[in-house]
C-alpha cells in the first residue's frame, strides 16, 4: 500500500465519521425540534382560527350594537333621563282638563332600571284625548308604559273621567344597587 492510498482511506474514514455525526445530530436534534414545531404550530393555527371566529362574531355584534345605538339614540336618552313629575303633568295637561298623579306603593326596581308606578286620574272631553295622549308618549323625555285596564266613566255633563296606571322606567346610575352592571352606551 502506498502512502496515497492510506491518505485516501483515512480521508474516506473521516468523511464517513463526519456523515455519521451529521446523521446522529439530525436524528437527535433536528427531527424532534421539527416535530415539536409542528405540534406547536398546529395548536397556534387552531387557536388563531378560534380567535378570528370570536373576533368576527364580536365585531358583528359590536357593529349591530353601534347601529342600534345610533338608530335608537332617543330611546336610550329617555332611559337616562331622571323622572320629572312636573314635566309629565305639564305634558298631560295639554290633553286633559284635570290630571292627578298618585304614586302606587309597589314601586320596584329590577336589575337595570328603577320603576315608578302611578295611578293617573284624569278628566277630559272625549276618549280621543286619552288616545292622543298615548300617541304623544314618544315625545316625552321619559320611558312610560300605560297599563291596562283603562276605565272611562261619565262624570257630570260632558266630562269623562279616565283612570289608568303608568310605569316609568329610569336607568340605575353608577353606585346604585344593582345585581349586574351593564352599560347602555358602549364607546369604542
Amino acid at each position: 500500500m502506498s502512502l496515497k492510498e492510506i491518505r485516501l482511506i483515512r480521508l474516506l474514514g473521516w468523511i464517513l465519521f463526519y456523515l455519521l455525526i451529521l446523521f446522529v445530530l439530525i436524528f437527535v436534534l433536528v427531527i424532534p425540534t421539527v416535530k415539536s414545531y409542528k405540534s406547536v404550530n398546529k395548536k397556534y393555527v387552531e387557536e388563531k382560527a378560534n380567535y378570528l371566529a370570536a373576533k368576527d362574531e364580536h365585531d358583528t355584534i359590536f357593529d349591530r350594537l353601534k347601529t342600534l345605538q345610533s338608530d335608537k339614540r332617543k330611546i336610550i336618552e329617555a332611559f337616562e333621563n331622571p323622572w320629572n313629575e312636573k314635566a309629565f303633568l305639564a305634558k298631560a295637561k295639554r290633553y286633559f282638563k284635570k290630571v292627578e298623579l298618585t304614586p302606587v306603593e309597589s314601586n320596584a326596581t329590577d336589575r337595570y332600571f328603577k320603576i315608578y308606578e302611578f295611578s293617573v286620574m284624569t278628566k277630559m272631553k272625549s276618549p280621543e284625548n286619552f288616545y292622543n295622549f298615548i300617541d304623544a308618549f314618544p315625545s316625552v323625555p321619559f320611558v312610560i308604559q300605560a297599563d291596562f285596564p283603562i276605565a272611562f266613566r261619565a262624570h257630570g255633563g260632558d266630562e269623562i273621567e279616565g283612570i289608568f296606571h303608568i310605569r316609568v322606567y329610569e336607568e340605575k346610575r353608577a353606585g346604585e344597587e344593582s345585581n349586574l352592571s351593564r352599560p347602555l352606551v358602549i364607546k369604542r
